[in-house]
């Protein structure tokens, strides 16, 4: 062992009267610096007084007074000391140490490790670098002066930037003890954490409940949300989120949920899946994964989706090729409705699978206009037909832009195509059909788009027309009913922008075609009357209002909503919506949020209803609420609470608390970055992250 001996000058003076120091010993070298060094012979001992700091391997150990055997290679200090390794600053009132085993053991220790701070009766000192803390306190409060809540643990294990493990752990409040523990596993890693969420309450239908989630960092890119609940009614329900994002090119989420209910035996489950991969430069591959025993699922177990009845499954993949002229994608769809009982799902169309190829606009020698291709293969089943539809088809489309006068230009495009079916069933005449095996049919359509931009808006006046070819033949299809023509329709549209945070947007049309078994008047060959309204005065207050009318039928939708404020502060929205396949039904909703002035206290609450108009709002006879809900958050320096109440048809009528403890790291931050989740779970947009 090399010792080395810088000391100050006066403290040289006053050790060369001393005996001389032994030779050092070969070995691993100890360097020590101290104000005052005394040697006593009989029992190898230095003995190291004044701002001591002894530098070896990995520890660096500063103390105002220390011994240090030079035969044993073993230390003491009689005093505070701190001890240094590059990844822990570990203090004690006193410790002792074996440097040849890289051992020690401080006394009445403290120690910091990221956001936590350790106070332990002792702690020990592996080779490993592992520490070993006994009868220890630890927290990640960072209140003055003292913590709001701390743990007490008989023995944690901290291996430093990795994680520590505390067992016999007892949670505090203040001075109040709340909950023991056995375990506790706590990440140290700079993008690793785990934070706990408990959700207790009282429903109706469920009983009593408590839900709990752990959210789990792998990467600084992959996390995953753990599931535990249990319904007193119900009984224990597990489920579960794997997320991963990393840049817009790897995106996604798979979800799962499963409960086997007490009352009846019956198991409830859900399972999706959503994401995006992008890889080998050219390619890409996503896909959506929607599977669930029934369509109240969510009304029952995830009740903050916004999709609380589940009408139809949608599940489809793709991997795509894209390369400067062609795009080529191979895809599975499929689509399931709910039945009358909403207890199960039938499947309604399925493609298994479909070929689609496309090109760019791709110029063509001196031809003076772009020309696209597009191709594809498809296997499909639809409900109601008794044969799997096979077609293969191609198409060539022609277009270019000629502009006429300053703000005015006129686009036209010519498209021809032919499908292959192993199939077709034709009219034949009025009242019955003949079928065609293994046939070509072709179309062939004309449109043109004549654009005006005026001060008044960008005005579209366009007409379409597509004629259908007899099936294995060139010559029209004009015995069919509809003449062989599937469009004739002329449109104009009106997009008009006075502001940019102001869009008004005006589009409607006349369909022109004729038809050997009936006929159209005027109110039929009007297109529906469309006409949309959006304004942003500003980033925290908007407005849009939406509204489709035809002649004939009168109404057919209206949407409209209105947003002001922050959900996080105070805000207020109100919305109201009709649609044609509910006649004389009205929906409106509104929601709104009051905060303190300190932002930690808000109350919230819900309203939607419907309104029964069968002869419009002058004969409105029925209003009912039949969705309230009302919360109350606070946040504090270390937890955040949430009381709510949820009453809704399908027998929810729910209490709930949550409390969510902040261990560690997690940050407003973060809980903004995650924000992207409403990608899958729009109930979650601005950081909120409920599973009621």
């Amino acid at each position: 062992m090399n010792v080395l001996l810088p000391v100050i000058l006066g403290a040289l003076g006053a050790a060369a009267a001393e005996p001389p120091l032994p030779p050092a010993p070969a070995g691993e070298k100890i360097e020590f610096v101290a104000d005052h060094v005394d040697y006593a012979r009989e029992t190898t001992t230095l003995h190291l007084k004044g701002a001591v700091r002894i530098q070896e391997s990995t520890w660096t150990i500063k103390a105002e007074e220390l011994y240090l055997n030079t035969e044993t290679r073993r230390g003491r200090s009689e005093g505070d000391l701190l001890v240094e390794d590059k990844m822990s600053a570990l203090y004690g009132d006193y410790g002792e140490f074996d440097f040849r085993r890289h051992e020690g053991i401080l006394y009445h220790a403290s120690a910091g490790h990221g956001e936590w701070r350790m106070h332990a009766k002792s702690l020990s000192l592996a080779s490993d670098r592992r520490l070993d803390y006994r009868s220890a306190d630890f927290t990640s409060c960072s209140f003055d002066p003292k913590p709001h809540y701390h743990f007490r643990a008989s023995r944690v294990t901290v291996v430093p930037r990795k994680h520590l493990l505390a067992r016999n752990v007892v949670f505090f409040m203040g001075k109040v003890p709340v909950f023991y523990m056995p375990f506790l596993y706590k990440s140290l890693k700079s993008t690793h954490f785990l934070r706990f969420k408990v959700q207790p309450g009282y429903d109706r239908r469920n009983g009593g409940f408590l839900r709990s989630t752990l959210v789990t960092d792998y990467t600084p890119y992959t996390y995953s949300k753990l599931f535990i609940d249990y319904y007193s009614s119900q009984g224990l329900g597990l489920g579960g989120e794997l997320h991963r994002r990393k840049g817009i090119d790897s995106r996604g989420v798979l979800y799962g949920y499963h409960i086997r209910e007490q009352t009846n035996g019956q198991r409830r489950w859900a399972v999706l899946g959503d994401g995006y991969q992008g890889f080998a430069g050219s390619f890409s591959a996503q896909g959506r994964l929607q599977v669930q025993s029934d369509a109240d699922f969510n009304n029952h177990y995830a009740r903050a989706s916004l999709f609380r009845i589940t009408p139809e499954l949608i599940n489809n993949g793709a991997l795509v090729h894209r390369s400067p002229q062609v795009t080529t994608r191979l895809s599975y769809a499929r689509e399931d409705t709910a039945d009358a009982s909403r207890t199960r799902f039938l499947k309604q169309a399925e493609s298994y699978p479909r070929l689609d190829v496309q090109s760019t606009p791709l110029k063509w020698g001196r031809l003076p206009w772009l020309n696209t291709l597009t191709g594809f293969a498809d296997n499909t089943y639809a409900v109601g037909r008794p044969f799997i539809q096979k077609s293969v088809g191609g198409a060539w489309q022609g277009t270019r832009t000629f502009p006429v006068v300053q703000g005015v230009s006129f686009t036209p495009k010519l498209t021809y195509g032919q499908t292959y079916l192993n199939r077709v069933d034709q009219p034949a005449d009025f009242r019955s059909t003949s079928t065609v095996l293994s046939a070509v049919v072709g179309r062939y359509t004309a449109e043109g788009n004549l654009r005006f931009a005026t001060r008044a808006g960008d005005w579209d006046l366009a007409h379409a027309f597509t004629r259908r070819q007899r099936a294995g033949s060139m010559s029209d299809d004009s015995g069919a009913p509809d003449h062989g023509i599937e469009t004739n329709l002329i449109s104009l549209a009106d997009a008009y922008r006075p502001h940019r945070r102001v869009l008004l947007r005006l589009v409607s049309g006349y369909d022109v075609r004729y038809f050997r078994d009936r006929s159209l008047g005027f109110r039929e060959r009007v297109r529906p009357i469309e006409g949309e309204l959006t304004y942003n005065p500003r980033s925290t207050l908007n407005f849009s209002v939406r509204d489709a009318y035809q002649l004939q039928e009168g109404n057919q939708s209206f949407i409209f909503d209105g947003a002001w404020g922050e959900r996080t502060a105070d805000y207020f929205s109100a919305g109201s919506s009709y649609n044609l396949s509910q006649p004389g039904q009205w929906f409106a909703s509104t929601e709104f949020g009051v905060s303190a002035s300190s932002a930690s206290l808000q109350f919230g609450a819900a309203l939607r209803a419907e309104v029964n108009t069968p002869g419009g709002f002058a004969r409105a006879n029925r209003f009912r609420l039949f969705e309230k809900e009302f919360f109350l958050t606070k946040h504090w320096h270390d937890f955040f609470g949430r009381l709510s109440a949820r009453f809704r048809p399908g027998g929810v009528k729910e209490v709930a608390i949550r409390l969510d403890i902040k261990l560690g790291s997690f940050s407003k931050e973060k809980a903004r970055a995650r924000d992207w989740e409403s990608e899958w779970f729009p109930e979650r947009k601005a950081g909120f992250e409920e599973r009621q």
